[in-house]
């Protein structure tokens, strides 16, 4: 049977897992650079030129990576912390707070990219995008924590 307790378990084991694969990955961004700029054969007009875009993607694609275990960290944070069953806590707004920053963030280095290859530039639309669902997100939880600490000191 499955229950709150399994779907929490599962949920800290693949942000475990996601964060393996962004530390694994970060072993072979060059290699993703250099296939990226040499193997796609169809890309749509861009302000730089394609030869010119090696560096530009393994700096954005290392700024990504590390944002990408900053929201994981928190992420896991959060996780933990609704294990111990502090779900409307400051900590849990803070780490939030935290992971909408990185998603915007990740982004705007997306978007940067974007001038070299123009499919980062969607990417990064949707990335911050998804920091502005998790700001709302971080909104509403703020408030939880403010109506359950009045409730806490009405007796």
């Amino acid at each position: 049977m499955w229950s709150k307790d399994k779907s929490l378990i599962l949920s800290r084991i693949l942000t475990f897992a996601a964060a393996f694969v962004a530390v694994f990955a970060a072993f072979f961004i060059p290699t993703m650079a250099e296939w990226y700029k040499y193997e796609m054969t169809y890309e749509a007009e861009s302000i730089f030129q394609r030869s010119s875009m090696y560096i530009p993607m393994c700096v954005t694609l290392y700024v990504c990576d590390a944002l990408a275990l900053t929201a994981l960290w928190n992420l896991n944070t959060l996780l933990k912390n609704i294990g111990k069953d502090d779900v409307f806590v400051e900590k849990n707004t803070n780490c939030l707070r935290r992971i909408s920053w990185v998603c915007m963030g990740a982004g705007a280095a997306m978007m940067i990219f974007g001038m070299w290859s123009i499919i980062f530039m969607v990417f990064g639309m949707c990335a911050v995008m998804f920091g502005l669902i998790m700001r709302v997100l971080k909104n509403v939880f703020e408030k939880a924590v403010e109506i359950k600490s009045e409730n806490d000191f009405t007796i």
